[in-house]
C-alpha cells in the first residue's frame, strides 16, 4: 500500500531532475556573477545571497539522485543554516556548514558525472556545477583564512577584502586568470591558490579525456 503511495512522487522525482539540474546551473550563475558582485558593492544586502544560496540547496535536493545520502544531509542543514544566517549567529558555525553541505553535493554530483556510460546533456551541466562549485568551496576557505589571518592576502586597493572580492579571487585562480590585483602572501593561503589552480587544470583534462573516450566507446 505504501509503494503505491510513493510511486507517484518517485516517477515525479525523475521527470524533475533533469530541470532542477539546469535551475541549479542558472542560479549557480546569478549567485557567482550577479548577486555576489552586487553585493561587494552594496548595491544587494547579505541576506539575499544568503537567500539565494539556501534556494540553491533546496534545487540541489531535487537534482540529486532519490537514494542520495546528501538530500538527508541537505535536510538536516537547511534550518540551522538558515537560522545562523539571518539570527546573526556565529557567521564560522554558518561557513562550515555551508561548505560542508557544497562540499557533499559536489562530491554526489562529480561521482554522477565521472560513472556516466554515455554523454548526455545531464552529464554536462553535472560537470559545470561540479566546476562551479569547487570556487565557492575554495572562497569559503579564503574566507575563513583571511578572517584569521588579516595579512594573509594583500590587494591592489589596500582595503579589506570582503567576500565577493575573494569569490573573484577564487575564480581567477581555478581559471588561472591571475590578474595579479589580488595576491595570496602567507604560505597557507599560497598553497591554497595553488591547489585550487592545480584542480582547475586536472578537472578539464580529465573531463575531457572521460567525454572522448565515451563517445568514441559508444560510436563503436
Amino acid at each position: 500500500m505504501l509503494d503505491s503511495w510513493l510511486r507517484p512522487y518517485v516517477r515525479w522525482q525523475y521527470r524533475v531532475r533533469e530541470p532542477a539540474l539546469t535551475a541549479l546551473l542558472l542560479g549557480q550563475l546569478v549567485l557567482l556573477f550577479v548577486v555576489s558582485p552586487l553585493s561587494s558593492a552594496h548595491v544587494l544586502t547579505y541576506e539575499t545571497v544568503n537567500g539565494l544560496q539556501l534556494l540553491l540547496l533546496g534545487i540541489s535536493y531535487f537534482a540529486l539522485p532519490r537514494r542520495s545520502w546528501v538530500r538527508t544531509l541537505i535536510v538536516l542543514c537547511v534550518l540551522p543554516l538558515g537560522w545562523v544566517w539571518f539570527a546573526g549567529s556565529n557567521k564560522y558555525v554558518g561557513l562550515a556548514l555551508r561548505m560542508g553541505v557544497t562540499g557533499s553535493i559536489t562530491l554526489a554530483v562529480a561521482q554522477a558525472v565521472l560513472r556516466a556510460r554515455r554523454v548526455t546533456r545531464h552529464q554536462l551541466l553535472g560537470a559545470v556545477v561540479v566546476y562551479l562549485n569547487v570556487a565557492l568551496l575554495f572562497m569559503g576557505a579564503f574566507i575563513a583564512l583571511n578572517d584569521l589571518l588579516p595579512l594573509a592576502f594583500t590587494n591592489a586597493a589596500h582595503g579589506p577584502l570582503r567576500p565577493g572580492e575573494l569569490l573573484y579571487f577564487s575564480l581567477t585562480t581555478l581559471t588561472s586568470t591571475g590578474y595579479g590585483d589580488i595576491l595570496p602572501v602567507h604560505p597557507l593561503a599560497r598553497s591554497l591558490a595553488n591547489l585550487e589552480a592545480v584542480f582547475g587544470q586536472l578537472f578539464l583534462a580529465i573531463l575531457l579525456a572521460r567525454l572522448v573516450s565515451l563517445h568514441v566507446s559508444n560510436r563503436r
